[in-house]
């Protein structure tokens, strides 16, 4: 009993939590994307930029292990890189995690509409006053509860895969034109990071005196296992999407109207406790990080991602796919240069890598400014 009591703590319930934050809204843009690319690429990409995760985690818990007190990311960067390191952490934080409320602003109008047919803006602005207002009014304790939206996803994934099973549909394995084997990237990257849970996990090691050498497995655990549930929730969606997959994955679901309600609501709260826990990331690095005052960080947070969204930022696929390949590749890269210079070299490896992030965000640029 001993033995599976410690093997719990130390590697299932860690597992768990670098899982539950790395299944969030990018997870349904997958689906889209596959289909567009083909299942074939989709699963390359799904492989691949799981192994960028586990090498970007790793390096990470590393990085932070040579630290103590409270550091943030833009910290750890500032210190190993210099001030450029410092403000390139700041941007592709505080940016990559604006523009994440963004999408969850957008999100959010798909799952309302799967309640009730209501249309206009009306679902969206009311669930970014809903966020908005929790991170002003600092809801701490539901900004701990990142393992209540994992479960929830996870029966989201679960019941349309038992819906899915009950039908037949044929897989679509190839692209429909070249270009668009390009379009996970972004998409699959922005879906599979999970840099952002190795500080909480270390919280955990501390609080449970567990030593920081035993987190290994449970980092690639927890990161290996999302790639699975991605690739059924994939599957799933494509099977009950006979008129075609939507950009969201679920605005083109035919499912039963009682399970669409369902989904809806789970949608919803899901989404509702991960706006809370960025907008509050995005707060106290603000504040704590670049020393800007409580009421303007509150400022900026509460209306940035509603005037993105207004102004027209509202291409859920699209935003997911820059997020990815800009901010959170900004991200990775700053993380390899990180653990390169506490080894004091740069492997082949990690020059691939850059050089893949690098031309990945370059692409991006291109396809944006070209429409």
């Amino acid at each position: 009993m001993n033995t599976l009591r410690r093997w719990y703590k130390e590697f299932i319930l860690p597992a768990g939590l670098v899982g539950s934050l790395t299944v969030g809204a990018g997870m349904f843009a997958i689906p889209y994307a596959f289909a567009r690319s083909g299942f074939l690429a989709g699963v390359l990409y799904l492989i691949f930029f799981s192994l960028v995760a586990i090498k970007i985690n790793l390096s990470y818990a590393n990085i932070i292990s040579r630290k103590s007190g409270d550091y943030r990311f833009a910290s750890f960067a500032g210190d190993h890189l210099g001030r450029t390191g410092f403000w390139a952490g700041i941007f592709a934080v505080v940016f990559g995690l604006l523009l994440g409320l963004t999408i969850y602003i957008v999100l959010a109008g798909s799952f309302w509409h799967l309640i009730t047919q209501v249309n206009g803006y009306s679902p969206n602005i009311l669930f970014w006053a809903l966020g908005s207002l929790s991170v002003i009014v600092s809801l701490k304790k539901l900004a701990s509860l990142d393992f209540l939206t994992y479960i929830v996803m996870g029966f989201i994934i679960a019941l349309l895969l038992f819906l899915g099973l009950q039908n037949s549909a044929s897989i679509p394995l190839l692209p429909s034109q070249p270009i668009s084997l390009l379009i996970p990237y972004g998409i699959v990257l922005f879906a599979l990071h999970s840099r952002a849970a190795i500080a909480p996990l270390e919280d955990y090691f501390e609080e449970k005196k567990i030593s920081w050498k035993k987190a290994r497995r449970p980092i690639i655990l927890g990161t290996v296992i999302p790639a699975c549930l991605f690739l059924v929730f994939a599957m799933a969606v494509n099977t009950l999407s006979p008129t075609g997959i939507s950009d969201d994955a679920v605005s083109g679901l035919v499912i039963p109207s009682i399970v669409m309600s369902v989904v809806g609501v789970l949608g919803i709260l899901a989404l509702w406790t991960s706006y809370l826990v960025l907008g509050t990331e995005i707060r106290d690095v603000l504040v704590h990080d670049v020393h800007v005052p409580r009421w303007l960080a509150l400022t900026l947070i509460t209306f940035i991602p509603i005037l993105l969204y207004l102004g027209g930022a509202n291409s859920f696929a699209t935003l997911v796919a820059i997020g990815g390949a800009i901010f959170l590749a900004t991200e990775c890269v700053l993380v390899v240069l990180m653990d390169g210079k506490i080894t004091g070299r740069l492997s082949l490896l990690d020059k691939l890598l850059i050089a893949v992030f690098v031309l990945g965000s370059s692409f991006e640029v291109f396809h944006i400014l070209t429409g």
